[in-house]
């Protein structure tokens, strides 16, 4: 699978040397998305990946916890969710941090012991479901946020 359009957005970004050295020596789609997850600061203040990324390599990064324009989402321990809509449940003690982006609109269900950190940017809407002991932390950078959940409203520094 040819990245070269991902690598040359992100080079358009000003990444860090050391990140942006690392997708260019491996730049599988399962290795950016475990780059994405590992720097999702700078991935969600820059707006990356964009669109055209996400829609160019549609059907390739799904296995690895990004979605967008679904309505089936897996779980997973890393989501990064844009422009979806979908419900998503986590049982006993699934761990997870969600990132959602665009315009979702998405319904998380969480009891046993779960523990989930979710990321609200743009205009997404979540709904939260908590049940048991079950916790979930909310990051509102954007977006709407109902539900059973400890929300912390975020800017960007």
């Amino acid at each position: 699978m040819n990245t070269e359009y991902i690598l040359k957005e992100m080079k358009a970004f000003s990444p860090c040397k050391e990140g942006f050295e690392k997708a260019y020596k491996d730049a599988s789609i399962k290795s950016l998305c475990d780059l994405f997850f590992a720097n999702s600061d700078w991935a969600l203040k820059q707006n990356f990946p964009s669109k055209e990324v996400l829609e160019k390599y549609r059907g390739y990064y799904e296995n690895y916890g990004v979605y967008y324009r679904q309505n089936a989402i897996n779980k997973a321990v890393n989501l990064a969710i844009f422009d979806s809509e979908s419900e998503i449940e986590f049982v006993g003690f699934d761990i997870s941090e969600i990132f959602i982006r665009g315009k979702s609109k998405i319904t998380i269900k969480a009891s046993g012991y779960s523990k989930l950190f979710v990321t609200v940017l743009d205009k997404s809407e979540v709904t939260i479901e908590r049940m048991d002991n079950a916790e979930v932390f909310v990051y509102r950078y954007g977006g709407v946020v109902n539900g059973d959940c400890v929300v912390k409203q975020k800017e960007w520094d």
